[in-house]
This record gives structure tokens, C-alpha cells and sequence, in this order.
């Protein structure tokens, strides 16, 4: 029962927040991965140096801009404000999916830590619980930051071809109508296409990377939030225990900003190599992690690894609307 009020609340939370912030995360993907969409000939007016001609389609007006309000008043213009929203059912399959799978395992993990925890405590005396003293704050810290890591790498593994999916249908520019998209039938197209090309690891391009990215995210964002909400029920008595919904949204935007700037420039790696799925070898851009790392750096500099962080930041309300969000609805199942 409790497995399933996880599940059934983290889904709701996770459709609900993304939803609501689509439009700045289709925003923030098409400038993060604006090197990779462009014309050769935009890139060299810009003086980034591109592929061959092939290696990538003629750029959608769309892409041109660099700003983040440009951008958005272009997709509106060039392609409709529905398209905002282009690419949201595999990210709602996957918000739904992962923040559902990201609190049952976070539940599982800590359950689990704890037990090894107190197996081992004979050995390691630190860790033993002593009424709220220094061993029980190293295990409220060792069972929230472990525990969401853990979380994180175990979803990840499970849902990366949708997350893929995503990707490749939010920076998938252009009308419809016009011909002007690559993936014209959605999901559909994203499947046939990629798996014509590159097989079952056309999905996984930039596994890897992603799962350490993911993993140290959720680190900080799911280990973050719990343990500053245990720090606060420990150092705090009777009604007073739990802290008031505006306390654990500011905590958890606090986390929220921290962890996406902390793993942001693995981020845009993983989802570079991404974009490389379905292209031949000579189209190619970055050939593996390292390779991607050092071109970026080389072309870029530092800032290529933070294309679209403010957009992002503007997102994170999203993400913190996840946890508060799965407080609550778990609170309205449960009725606690």
C-alpha cells in the first residue's frame, strides 16, 4: 500500500509541475543544444565552427535567435503557441514515470540504508543512533543523499529511451504543414527512425554521462530536501514537527536551483550526444563523452556548458513544485 500511494503521488506531482512549466523547458532545450541544430552557415556567421553541409539540416528561423524571449516569441510566431508543448507526451510519461519510480526507490533505498546502517553500527559507532546526537545526524545525511543518488541512477536506467524521445521531439523545429520537421508522427517517427539507423542503442546515445548526471542531481535534489526535512522534525517538537507548505517550497527551490546548476554541464553533454543518434558517422559532431567535453571546451569555452542555464533556473519552480506537490498529494491519500 504504501509503494503504491509513492507511485500514485509522485506520478500526479510529476504530470502536474512539467506540464505547467513545458513551454520554459522546450525553451531552455533549444538554446542548450542551439549548436547542434544550426546551419553550418548560421554557425560560421556566428564563429562556431560547424560540420560538413550535411551534418545538419538547414536551420528553422527558430533556431537563429539567442535569447530566451526571442526564442519563445519565435516558436509562437513561426510555429503556434500549441507547439510550446511539443514533445510533452513522453515528457509527461516520463515526469509521471520517473518522479513516481524517483520516491518509490528513495523510499526503498532509505528503508534499506537504515538497515544496513544499523548492521553495521556495532563497527562503526558514529553511525549509531544517540537521541538525535551526531550519530543520528550522520545517518539522517548518509540515508537522504545516498538513497536519492541511488534513486536517481536506478530511474534513469529504466526510463532514458523516453527521456531520449523527448529530447529529440522538443528541438524538433519547424510547422507540420510545411514539412519542415524531421519527426512529423511524433513518437511514432522518433522510434522508426532511430531504430532504422542505430538499433536499440540509438536510444541509449549518451547513457553513460546521463546516469552519472542524473544521479548526482537527484543527489542533491531528492537527498537535499529530505534531509533538510528531517532536520527540521529533529530539531523541532510536537505540532511544530513538520514544516508549513511555504518552508518546504523554499527549501525545496533552495535544492531544486542547486543540484540542476551543479550538474548542468553534464547535462548538456549527455543530451549533445543525444542529437547524434540517426546521423551517419561522417555527420557526426562528437564521437564519444570525452570527445563532446573537449570540443565544447575548445569551441565554446565554458560558457557552452551553461547554454540555457537561466531558462532553467526559471524551470527549477517546476521541480520544486514536484516535491511539494508529492508531499500533498501523499498527504491527501494517506490523510495524514
Amino acid at each position: 500500500k504504501r509503494t503504491a500511494t509513492d507511485a500514485i503521488a509522485g506520478a500526479a506531482a510529476g504530470a502536474f509541475a512539467r506540464t505547467a512549466v513545458a513551454p520554459i523547458d522546450r525553451v531552455k532545450l533549444i538554446i542548450q543544444l542551439r549548436p547542434t541544430i544550426i546551419s553550418p552557415e548560421a554557425s560560421s556567421k556566428n564563429g562556431t565552427s560547424g560540420a560538413s553541409s550535411s551534418s545538419h539540416p538547414k536551420a528553422s528561423p527558430v533556431a537563429r535567435h539567442r535569447t530566451a524571449w526571442e526564442i519563445f516569441r519565435a516558436i509562437v510566431r513561426e510555429e503556434g503557441a500549441a507547439s510550446l508543448w511539443r514533445g510533452n507526451a513522453p515528457t509527461l510519461l516520463i515526469e509521471a514515470g520517473s518522479t513516481a519510480l524517483n520516491f518509490v526507490f528513495f523510499d526503498w533505498y532509505k528503508l534499506a540504508s537504515h538497515s544496513f546502517l544499523t548492521s553495521i553500527e556495532h563497527q562503526y559507532p558514529s553511525v549509531r543512533e544517540d537521541n538525535n546526537g551526531p550519530g543520528s545526524r550522520k545517518r539522517r545525511i548518509l540515508r537522504s543523499f545516498v538513497s536519492g543518488g541511488l534513486a536517481g541512477g536506478t530511474t534513469i536506467t529504466f526510463l532514458y529511451p523516453l527521456a531520449f524521445m523527448r529530447t529529440r521531439l522538443a528541438v524538433d523545429l519547424g510547422r507540420t504543414e510545411k514539412g519542415e520537421r524531421k519527426f512529423t508522427n511524433g513518437m511514432s517517427d522518433v522510434m522508426k527512425q532511430i531504430w532504422r539507423s542505430d538499433g536499440i542503442r540509438g536510444f541509449y546515445k549518451g547513457y553513460g554521462i546521463a546516469l552519472i548526471s542524473v544521479s548526482m542531481h537527484r543527489f542533491v535534489y531528492l537527498g537535499g530536501y529530505d534531509y533538510i526535512k528531517s532536520e527540521f522534525a529533529a530539531s523541532a517538537e510536537g505540532a511544530d514537527a513538520n514544516m508549513q507548505i511555504g518552508e518546504r517550497f523554499a527549501a525545496a527551490q533552495f535544492v531544486s536551483m542547486a543540484a540542476s546548476t551543479l550538474h548542468y554541464p553534464l547535462d548538456c553533454v549527455r543530451r549533445r550526444l543525444m542529437m547524434e543518434a540517426g546521423r551517419t558517422e561522417g555527420e557526426r559532431r562528437y564521437r564519444n563523452t570525452i570527445h563532446c567535453f573537449r570540443r565544447v571546451w575548445a569551441e565554446e569555452g565554458m560558457r557552452g556548458f551553461y547554454l540555457g542555464l537561466g531558462p532553467n533556473l526559471l524551470r527549477c519552480i517546476g521541480s520544486a513544485l514536484v516535491l511539494v506537490s508529492y508531499d500533498e498529494f501523499k498527504r491527501l491519500l494517506t490523510g495524514e
